[in-house]
Order: structure tokens, then sequence, then C-alpha cells
């Protein structure tokens, strides 16, 4: 008799048993939480996160290198964001998180963005521009509280003075190598006042009486364009100027002006020339006088117009011209040395305006002997002393005292054709209005300069 053959309901039963088990196993790995399509949705979700954390953080880099730029071209918030859903690295949900929260929580990762700031109206009054601290990104007429104008450069902000007539100071807060400078608003070609007085203040060169300080029209033999002595001029840094050279120069003085007069003003540095990082080293000098006509006794370093920072002594007229027309290069504002009309006029101004202590205030500003006599106040606020600090009108520092200032003016003298301005710590009798006649190789402990800002 023959065996059935096959398998037994109990085999079958045993079999489906086992068949469940390995089913509801491999389900577990595949689904649960530890399970092999839960990990790779993990780890694809972290990628994601990494992807859009890095994105993140090139981002910020990108946006503090603008920040030491005047043209910059980082993307803003909303446009990174569009970029990220665009590549399918963020959902629209997740984009409206971040621009509500500024953060997103991304797997693992908690990705802050920080959320970006309504845009700031650009302010049209001085008070509002200090207290804003908005920086400027074109150049921009505004007012203080008595209708007098500034017009403010591109890249810069205001810091101080809310009315014209005490000193309205703008800071470089774009320009990677002089940043933090500082310049101070001289107003010409109409009237300024302070509520109280108004006064004319008109562009030009004055001669400022030696009893009284009052200024009428310079008569003097100094010159600073439409000479007949190109040979001896000095400003454009050349000893021997050519007269096509003049030409530019006396050119590039006239459209100086009309700049000036159609702004209603001009800015001066706020302190004699600064220097920053500079190391100093005179050991070629000879009796004050410099081995050639461009010489500094500092080696690199950078000209800057801040507190604290080293007076730029030591410095040929011709070096310092060219490092003042050199500070800045934009297109639309442009930095030079003083000439002697900028020198004078801001001397008028500060008379009309002069905000010292009555005591100061018997002496006219133009006749003011300078104050520090003993040696150069090389670092600004950290070594004036009390009767020093006196000569610091309407927020402009050290022009009847400190070092003597050179300018674009020019003697007649041909041993000595340039011209320095104003007092300095090694001669008390020295004063603003003063004229010092200084020699092409001129260079030594009181010989700094001032740079001036024309928008």
């Amino acid at each position: 008799m023959g065996k059935n053959k096959g398998i037994t309901l109990i085999a079958l039963v045993i079999t489906i048993i086992v068949l469940l088990i390995l089913a509801a196993v491999s389900i577990a790995m595949l689904t649960g939480e530890n399970g092999i399509l839960s990990q790779a949705n993990k780890a694809k979700v972290e990628t994601r996160g990494a992807s859009v954390e890095e994105e993140c953080s090139l981002w910020k880099v990108n946006q503090e290198m603008d920040k030491q730029t005047t043209e910059g071209t980082a993307q803003t918030l909303e446009e990174l964001l569009d970029c990220l859903e665009e590549r399918n690295l963020i959902t629209a949900e997740e984009k409206a998180t971040i621009k509500e929260t500024g953060e997103i929580t991304i797997g693992s990762r908690t990705i802050e963005f920080g959320k970006e700031a309504p845009p700031v109206e650009q302010p049209t009054t001085v008070k509002e521009a200090i207290k804003t601290k908005y920086v400027y990104q074109e150049n921009k007429k505004i007012e203080d509280a008595y209708g007098n104008k500034v017009v403010v450069p591109k890249g810069f902000k205001v810091v101080e003075g809310e009315d014209v007539t005490k000193g309205v100071v703008i800071e470089d807060a774009t320009y990677t190598n002089t940043k933090g400078s500082q310049f101070v608003w001289i107003p010409v070609g109409k009237e300024v006042t302070d509520g109280k007085k108004t006064v004319e203040i008109n562009i030009g060169r004055y001669d400022f009486n030696n009893s009284t300080g009052a200024e009428s029209p310079y008569s003097g033999g100094y010159k600073e364009e439409n000479s007949d002595d190109a040979e001896n001029f000095l400003g454009y840094g050349n000893k021997t100027a050519k007269t096509t050279v003049y030409k530019a120069f006396t050119e590039k003085q006239a459209n100086e002006q009309t700049k000036v007069e159609e702004a209603g003003g001009y800015y001066i540095g706020r302190y004699e020339a600064r220097i920053e990082g500079g190391t100093l080293d005179i050991s070629e000098l000879k009796n004050d006088f410099a081995p050639n006509e461009n010489w500094t006794g500092y080696t690199g370093g950078t000209l800057v117009e801040k507190p604290n920072v080293q007076v730029f002594n030591y410095i040929t007229q011709n070096k310092a011209a060219d490092l003042c027309r050199s500070m800045y290069t934009s297109s639309i504002f442009e930095s030079d040395l003083m000439n002697s009309y900028a020198w004078d006029t801001a001397i008028v101004f500060l008379q009309a305006f002069d905000d010292r202590s009555p005591e100061a205030k018997k002496t006219q500003y133009s006749q003011q002997n300078s104050l520090n006599t003993e040696k150069p106040a090389e670092t600004g606020t950290n070594n004036l002393s009390d009767k020093s600090k006196q000569d610091i009108i309407c927020n402009i520092w050290d022009m009847a005292s400190n070092c003597v200032e050179w300018t674009t003016e020019t003697s007649s003298i041909s041993s000595k054709p340039i011209c320095g301005r104003g007092g300095h710590f090694k001669d008390s009798t020295k004063c603003p209005s003063l004229r010092n006649d200084g020699g092409l190789t001129n260079a030594n402990v009181r010989a700094s300069f001032r740079p001036l800002l024309i928008v």
C-alpha cells in the first residue's frame, strides 16, 4: 500500500506562522522607528539640513564682506530663501517660518538666519540721521533744525552735531581702509543761522585783522590759482610744475569751487591727519629736511581721520598732497589737500559761531595763539591738556595748535615756495590765520596736514 505525499495541515500551519513572523520582522526592519526606510528618510532630511546650514553660513559671510565694501552684491534674505526653495532645499512652509521667526529646524539642526530688518527710511534731517545711524547709499542733502543744509556723501553716516553751527560730524562707515574717519561740514554760499543770529559765509581767501580778527578779502602775495609764476608752483606734487600741469590744477580748483558752491559747503578733517599702523623712522632727516620732496618718515600705515591715533607729522607737502588726493577715489565725491580757500573760509565760519568758553572767546580764533606748547598731542584725546582742549571749535580740532598744516597755497620765495597754515606747539605766538613759508623738503615733528572732502 503506497504512502500519501504532501504536507500535513500541521506543517502548513507552521509554515504560514514562520512566514508571518518573517514578514513582520521584515516590515519592522523597513518601517519601524529604526527601520531602513526611516533611517533613509532621516539621512535625507539631515543631508538637506546640512545643505541649508551651509548655504546660510555662506550667506552670512557674504553679508559681512558686503559691509566692508561700498558696492556690495550680497543677497537679501528674501533672495536667498527664493533660491533655496527653487532648489527644493526648503518648502514653502519652511520659507514662511524663516521669514516669521528667523530660524528653521530641519532634522537635528536648528539653523538661524536672523530676521531681516525692515528697510530704514532715508533720513532727511540731521537729527534723524544721528538717531538712526543711517548709512547713506548716495550723496544726500539733509537739513538741521534751523533749515541749514548738509550734503552727506555716499557711504557715510552722521554721528554728531544736530546743529550745523555746532559742527555736523560725518563718519566713514563703509570704505575699508578709512572706516571710522570723521569730517566736519563747513557751510558756504548762503546764510547760516543758529536760531539767534544769521551769518552769510562766502567761500574766499581772507586777511584777518591782527587786533580784532575781523576778516577782509585777501590782498597779500601768496598764491592759490591764476599764478603767473607756474615754475614755483608746488601744490600738485611737482617741483618745477610745467604750465600744462599748473593749468590742470587750476581747472581742478575751479571745478572744486563750483562743486562747493552747488553743494552749499564742504568738509574738512575733524583732526589733523592721523596715520594708523605706520612705523616711524626719521634717521634720514638732516636738520628738519627730508632727503626728497615726496618723503614721509612713516613706513606702511593708512591716512585716517580718527581720534586717539598717531598724528601724521614728519611729511613733506608733496607727499601730503598725494596722500590726500588718493584717500578717496569715489566718482561722486573727492578728497584733496586743504587749500587757502578752504582754510580761510573755515576760520570765518568758526569765528562766527565760536562755541568756546566766554574766557576763550576773548581772543578771536583767527588770532588764537597755540595752546599746547610743550609737545605735540600725538594721540588726540589721550594727552590733551585742559588748556589745549580749548582749541576745539564746532567739533574741529587744532587749527591754532599742535602742528603747522601743509596746504596747496604757495609763496613767491624761491627757497620756501610752499605754505603751511596755523600754529604749532614749538611757538606759542603762532595762530590759525598765519601763513608759514616752507621748503620743498621740509619735514619735521611740527609739520602735518589736513584732508578735505568735496561732494
